[in-house]
């Protein structure tokens, strides 16, 4: 049972979704790719903060606080509960329920609804999260739930309730956008850092947007449930990240 539930509690802070595909990252900060193909380039809030251990590229879910701070935080996901948020953002149908309908299902058959989710608190590399049910027609009577973050922020916007994080992951954790745009190939001029893309095409064959397009490719073929054809784009694309790393160090 949820024992004294306050949704207004002070120690959490309203967040929103934001439509990332992936993090990484990197000697300069963090990179966070967007569905659009933009990235943000971001450096951690708290100067002793860092919890992804490496370099590479990781699926994720991005939550954004509404508190004013703009602090965004990046949660290391798998690929596939990734897939269906942004298709549950964009309202996309697809043809047999989702384990995320079938527990909103579940729930409204029981009697209950779903109040809210929160982002409670990171053990490790870990973050864990609660959802909060009360009972139709009383809310007095509640009851919460430990999810995955993932699962548990899937159910929040099928459900359209508040997604809330503790502040003290915000602050610790969050992390700081200080550069916006796409990529553009890197010169020695350019030391890495990120500019506005030029109207007019460089010509030169882009890593970032192949990568992207196998990711969309990825996601679509979740959609449909064309299972086979998403675990070869799988494939493909670690295939791809594993190759582009390589390049990169060698």
């Amino acid at each position: 049972m949820a024992e004294n539930f306050n949704e207004n509690n002070e120690d959490y802070v309203n967040s929103s979704v934001v439509e990332a595909v992936e993090v990484r990252s990197g000697a300069d900060g963090f990179m966070i790719k967007m569905r659009d193909g933009k990235h943000l380039r971001c450096v951690h809030n708290n100067p002793q903060g860092g919890h992804l251990p490496d370099y590479a590229p990781h699926p994720a879910i991005v939550l954004k606080m509404e508190d004013g701070t703009g602090l965004l935080l990046p949660i290391i996901v798998l690929e596939m509960p990734s897939a269906l948020l942004m298709a549950a953002l964009h309202n996309v149908q697809i043809a047999r329920p989702t384990m995320y309908q079938v527990v909103k299902n579940m729930i409204d058959k029981m009697g209950y609804t779903v109040k809210l989710v929160r982002v409670t608190k990171r053990v490790h590399e870990a973050y864990f999260a609660q959802l909060y049910l009360t009972k139709v027609g009383d809310e007095t009577e509640s009851v919460c739930f430990d999810l995955r973050p993932s699962d548990a922020i899937n159910i929040a916007v099928r459900c359209k309730v508040p997604i809330q994080v503790n502040k003290y992951l915000a602050y610790s954790d969050g992390m700081r956008v200080i550069e916006s745009g796409k990529l553009s190939t890197q010169s020695p001029a350019s030391d890495g850092l990120l500019f506005t893309e030029l109207d007019q095409p460089s010509g030169q064959h882009c890593l970032d947007t192949e990568e992207f397009n196998i990711v969309c490719d990825l996601n679509q073929a979740i959609n449909q449930e064309r299972y086979k054809d998403a675990a070869d784009l799988r494939d493909k694309l670690g295939q791809f990240r594993a190759q582009r790393n390589l390049k990169k160090y060698t």
